[in-house]
């Protein structure tokens, strides 16, 4: 699936880019920039972007992204509550496996939940049973897999930013996001994120099977 460079093959979005020179690359303006070098210069400028998001640990320590290149491999999950939380079970079964290979979770309840999940949460309100759709607090246990955003309204105005540039980018079932140890855009999609495939493909962080540069399989592939 591709929503306009969100692929779950592609190492980037390619948005962001400068119009101008676009134009100039598009119409072959002596002065314009390549085609290529523009879409390269719009991917890192996004991801750089993406990298100064904030997030909290479970410790309380509060990081950008970047903070993180080197030692994790961030995940995004990003949509209503019901389906953030959906992912965040789906994950579950897998997250030793996940942990290894340095996977943390950042979810991202960052649109409106639907009629029929506002029903279902006012439903479980009225019946005094709990709502799977709300998301659990960090806790120690959680300091290696799961961490929280900050400012959510900077996320949600990345993610439109990015949606804003394909009319095929339908974000009704949820968006994910994959980024390499680097920093870089992984993968990316509609949908949760394929927590299988980043279980079996993704080298372990530690052991014998550990990965040992950016040469080792180009930092797993999705």
């Amino acid at each position: 699936m591709v929503l306009c460079g969100f692929s779950v093959v592609s190492a980037g979005l390619g948005f962001l880019i400068s119009i101008p020179q676009l134009i100039g690359a598009l119409g072959g303006a002596r002065s314009a920039l390549p085609l290529e070098q523009v879409e390269q210069i719009a991917r890192l400028t996004r991801e750089e972007t993406l990298g100064s998001l904030p997030i909290r640990l479970s410790s309380g320590k509060m990081l950008s992204l970047n903070d993180l290149r080197g030692t994790a491999r961030v995940v995004l999950a990003a949509g209503t509550r019901a389906q953030v939380a959906a992912a965040l079970r789906e994950a579950e079964p897998l997250r030793e496996e996940l942990q290894k290979r340095g996977v943390l979770v950042v979810p991202l309840p960052i649109f409106d939940d639907s009629e029929a999940e506002t029903a279902a949460a006012a439903e479980a309100a009225a019946a005094g049973t709990a709502n799977r759709d709300v998301l659990p607090a960090l806790t120690l246990e959680d300091q290696r897999w799961r961490a929280e955003p900050l400012r959510l309204a900077d996320w949600k105005s990345w993610f439109e930013q990015q949606l804003s540039f394909s009319a095929k980018a339908k974000p009704e079932n949820g968006l994910f996001v994959g980024l390499r140890l680097d920093g870089r855009v992984r993968s990316s999609g509609s949908g949760s994120p394929p927590w299988r495939r980043y279980a079996l493909e993704l080298a372990p962080l530690e052991g014998d099977k550990a990965w040992t540069g950016f040469f080792d399989g180009f930092d797993g592939r999705v």
